[in-house]
């Protein structure tokens, strides 16, 4: 697993040994270029694991991005590769459940949001993780979050939310919401 474009190309990422299912690099590269320019965006890597997508983020031109994540050993490897990237000063890492941190309001808004919890989530422990994203304030206006799941989880709807990207993988699937429409 490395970092696959920007500024920390090519940079090897660690991963905590259990508990994690990394994204593979054709999926990210997939879910990346159709995000388009990241320039002075703001990410939030809920569930982070490796922390490999904020990572990538912050390679790719994002002003800054905070990792979430329970595990200690997943919390020592983000540690490293947040320091092997360089990206030391752009990033925050809290050692803590998802929920707690949703439960709360935001203090800051987001333009990018991963949501990649283990597999073994409920469907419907994810819908509420992405309706806490929008009752609590924690995405932008113009904001994405994008979910990585299981392809037999792809029908994922969340109030507030709509689905403009879906790709499958095999058996992964990664959807991209934003803020749906006031009118609809």
């Amino acid at each position: 697993m490395r970092v696959i474009a920007g500024k920390a190309k090519g940079h090897r990422l660690r991963a905590p040994i259990q508990g994690t299912r990394p994204m593979t690099d054709r999926i990210k590269e997939s879910l990346f270029s159709s995000l388009g320019d990241l320039q002075d965006r703001v990410v939030l890597d809920l569930y982070a694991g490796s922390g490999s997508l904020g990572l990538e983020a912050l390679s790719r031109g994002a002003r800054s991005a905070t990792f979430v994540e329970n595990a200690r050993e997943a919390i020592l490897k983000i540690e490293q590769n947040i320091e092997a990237c360089g990206f030391g000063d752009r990033s925050n890492v809290e050692w803590m459940e998802v929920q707690s941190m949703l439960g709360r309001p935001a203090i800051e808004r987001h333009d990018l949001i991963f949501v990649d919890p283990p597999y073994a989530q409920s469907v419907e422990a994810v819908r509420r993780d992405l309706e806490a994203l929008v009752m609590g304030g924690w995405l932008s206006d113009e904001g994405r979050v994008i979910v990585h799941r299981m392809s037999k989880d792809f029908k994922l709807d969340a109030l507030g939310l709509k689905v403009i990207w879906q790709r499958t993988f095999g058996q992964s699937t990664v959807l991209v919401y934003t803020h749906e429409d006031e009118e609809e």
